[in-house]
């Protein structure tokens, strides 16, 4: 039969609603078109007072009463809310099937983090509400080649750990298997050796100290780092922000927040880009990269820099892994070739970079002007000290059991700190180049490093250029306020920045990107003089308890993309007039609408398959009316939607790139949706075997019947309006009666091989299939089984509305959900 918009519909599940029985199988109850609050419920006042997060089940279906099929099936939301502090968006996991409930809806949402590598088996016992254990337990032993070592596992502040309970055979009732998963809040160090470890949320059970056994075994609480992996797909809708005709689209966002959030504003004033070394000195500076720009050109991959004073060593990139040339375009992976001349540097880009929105680029290099290569395995030099964050080394151990190891400077665990892969090595005194080792389990070991110098005082021609990373990690910006002394007069200069991130002031611009800040000054200026006060903006989540959602087991702080390279993206932009019911009239259109329709003042739509209401003719771009509307309530509205979809080749902050050109031009304000593919929609019967017995295992079948079924000349029957997605057996309990029982519904029926077996599906009030009784044949033995699976012309969809803290005018708002595929 021909497949027509009416049989593309969105069913309800068996319910709604937050408790943890909602969800469910699909029924025959349709999420009405234009009805406000079919699967969300409205949005409260304490809603909007302390916000609220909301999570249905909806089903997109097929609906007709053959087997027809819907090619490509796809779903994606053509309208976000309007209100601002409302988000609407899909999650797609493949764990989400027909019976899932609220429970398993909000288990797939955490399923990002799990426990992960082991830290220590026997750790201490738990007290319930316990929120700290010593440090003594992220050690370990292991043994190698007959020797006994220790490693230990150091911890973050910030970091997720998980503390479970594990055994094998039956559940203990005393101590079942439970995993919970703390944010480390602090960690303190006691005479170098022992100290505490605070986390957040405290333990809410008791775990079993190390002697208890269980089913034989003892050491049952374990220590787990956590382990972030996301097998999930989120599609969120945005908004062009400017007119787009080819493969670049500027974008409202590309990352949507999963949960709502609190943000607090923490001012951090008087940062500099020196840091304090040990003996309480603050003239230690980072490395800071000159910056060369050009006017950028689309279709331009080649660019010559001069570059009379780049800092070339051999032992730059080897020892100290400095890149020489810095960062060009902002990801070295946008650079093909870089070519070293004389006094210049050119750089080849990759053939696919696009200019998103970025009229230059630039060159961040090291200055031979400012630094020298140093190497420990020289006398360190009169007038000079190391910068912050260029120290690369070696350490040889003594102990030929262990394998050398590269050492890197930690600056986020303060400088003058030098780490290999596993602890602290050594310390570091960046004035004299003097490194102390510290005591560690491997035993003694040599420390060789290279790194670059500076002068210990500031040059007498400054610096015009100072490009440095801002403290917080998510900036105020229009709190960026810096300050820095001239050289020529010693005077004090400043500059702010707007909430854009563009730097003006006295003798001082530049810019803000991504917490990166790049200044240019009229004049030199002694950088270590430099001075800047910033807002840091933190995001505080909540507490697992009020929306059932572990905070802690959502990745990013709730921050997750909404698009993904490889997907498929759809873009639609619908323009409206309001028009009349008088006949013969003509309204214009914008040529090949994808969609068109007439709605009246309820949202009930006017279009029927024999065009009773009004007939588009989508070439010449007209809309002719066929009635006066009887029956509908005024005011009516027409609207012509044009739409494409396209393949997502990149995305990275408020820009978008496509595989391809798009076909036509679509203004700023076209929706921009991230499209959850479905699949084919057909009800269909899979492979139908039998089996000499059933054991209740879903997953192995069995040796064939001595019975014969015959699905071929006798096909079991299903219709696209109510078959579902189970796996089915049919277990005879003599030579003609059987019971059918289904993987996830249980048992649903009996019957017998003398007459067609069509159970009904009480939520849709129609058999789940048929099997005609001549199907069946002679020669069955009690025991013996039929196998099957039906597939559903529908899938199952996950919603999720969450909204934000905040006062909101909007009283009504809604999101639509749009249904699309090709006919077979």
């Amino acid at each position: 039969m021909t497949i027509t918009r009416l049989n593309l519909k969105v069913f309800k599940p068996e319910l709604l609603g937050s408790s943890n029985e909602a969800g469910g199988q699909r029924t025959k109850n349709v999420v009405q078109s234009g009805q406000l609050n079919e699967l969300f419920p409205a949005i409260s006042d304490i809603d909007h007072a302390q916000s609220s997060i909301d999570i249905v089940k909806a089903f997109p279906a097929l609906d007709t009463p053959d087997t027809s099929t819907l090619i490509d099936a796809h779903v994606f939301i053509s309208e976000p809310p309007i209100d601002p502090l409302v988000n609407v968006f899909m999650i797609e996991s493949a764990a989400l099937d027909d019976e899932s409930r609220m429970t398993d809806m909000k288990e797939i949402i955490e399923s990002s983090v799990t426990a992960g590598e082991l830290i220590r088996e026997g750790g201490p016992g738990f007290l319930v509400n316990q929120n700290s254990f010593s440090s003594d337990y992220l050690q370990s032993s292991y043994r190698f080649n007959d020797r006994d070592y220790w490693k230990t596992t150091y911890l973050q502040v910030g970091q997720v750990i998980c503390i479970t309970v594990e055994y094998p055979g039956i559940e203990n009732v005393a101590w079942p298997r439970k995993t919970h998963f703390g944010k480390v809040t602090r960690t303190s160090i006691v005479n170098g050796a022992v100290g505490t470890v605070v986390f957040d949320p405290p333990i809410p059970f008791a775990t079993p100290e190390p002697g208890l056994q269980i089913n034989g075994q003892s050491k049952c609480t374990r220590l787990r780092l956590s382990n972030t992996a996301s097998p999930l797909k989120f599609h969120g809708v945005t908004k062009l922000t400017a007119a787009a005709s080819g493969v670049s689209l500027a974008v409202g966002a590309t990352q949507l927040s999963l949960l709502p959030a609190i943000t607090t504003l923490a001012p951090k004033p008087g940062n500099t880009i020196t840091g304090g070394s040990d003996n309480g000195d603050a003239t230690v500076s980072q490395v800071i990269r000159k910056v060369i720009s050009q006017p950028s050109a689309e279709g331009t991959y080649s660019y010559t820099f001069t570059t009379a004073d780049l800092l070339i060593d051999t032992d730059v990139v080897t020892a100290v892994s400095t890149d020489p040339y810095g960062v060009f375009a902002a990801s070295n992976s946008l650079v093909q070739s870089i070519t070293i001349g004389t006094g210049n540097v050119t750089v080849t880009l990759r053939p696919d970079v696009r200019f998103v929105n970025n009229p230059t680029v630039s060159l961040y290099y090291v200055s031979a002007y400012k630094y020298s290569i140093y190497s420990s395995a020289n006398a360190f030099p009169a007038n000079k000290q190391l910068t912050v964050g260029s120290i690369k080394g070696r350490a040889v151990f003594a102990d030929s059991n262990y394998v050398p190891q590269d050492v890197f400077e930690n600056v986020n665990s303060g400088i003058g700190k030098l780490y290999d892969a596993t602890e602290l090595l050594a310390t570091i005194d960046y004035f004299t180049g003097v490194v102390t080792k510290q005591t560690v389990s491997r035993g003694d070991f040599t420390l060789t490093y290279s790194g670059l110098v500076e002068s210990t005082t500031a040059a007498a021609a400054g610096d015009t250029t100072a490009k440095f990373a801002l403290s917080v990690a998510n900036p105020l910006l229009e709190s960026f306020y810096v300050q820095v002394e001239r050289i020529s007069d010693h005077a004090i200069i400043s500059a702010s920045s707007d909430n854009q991130g563009v730097i003006t002031g006295s003798g001082i611009s530049g810019t803000i990107v991504d917490g990166l800040v790049e200044l240019l000054f009229t004049n030199p200026v002694d950088l270590t003089t430099l001075r800047y006060d910033i807002t840091d903006q933190l995001r505080q989540l909540p507490p697992a308890e009020i929306y059932g959602l572990n905070p802690l087991r959502i990745p990013n702080d709730g921050i997750v993309d909404m698009f993904r390279r490889w997907g498929t993206v759809a873009l639609s932009h619908t323009q409206v007039q309001q028009v009349t019911g008088s006949v013969g009239t003509v309204f214009t259109i914008r040529e090949n609408a994808q969609f068109v329709d007439i709605t009246d003042a309820n949202g009930a739509n006017l279009w029927t398959t024999n065009n009773d209401h009004f007939t588009v003719n989508k070439v010449a771009g007209t809309v002719t009316i066929n009635s006066d509307f009887t029956g509908f309530t005024a005011p009516f509205v027409l609207s012509d939607t044009i739409m494409e979809l396209g393949l997502v080749s990149s995305f990275s902050g408020n820009s978008l790139v496509l595989a391809k050109p798009l076909a036509r031009e679509y203004p700023a304000g076209t929706t921009l949706a991230s499209v959850q593919i479905l699949g084919d929609l057909q009800a269909r019967v899979g492979r139908v075997r039998d089996m000499t017995a059933w054991a209740n295992n879903w997953d192995l079948d069995g040796d064939p019947a001595t019975g014969n079924v015959n699905a071929v000349d006798y096909p079991f029957e299903v219709k696209n309006t109510t078959a579902v997605n189970e796996d089915w057996v049919l277990i005879m309990t003599s030579a003609t009666a059987f019971r059918c029982v289904g993987r996830r519904l249980g048992q649903i029926a009996a019957g017998d091989t003398l007459n067609d077996f069509a159970p009904i599906n009480p939520l849709t009030n129609a058999p789940y299939f048929i099997i005609r009784s001549g199907a069946f044949g002679g020669g069955w033995q009690q025991g013996e089984a039929i196998r099957f699976r039906t597939f559903a012309a529908s899938n199952p969809i996950m919603l999720l509305r969450n909204v934000q803290v905040g006062h909101s005018q909007i009283t009504t708002d809604k999101a639509v959900l749009s249904f699309f595929g090709n006919e077979s």
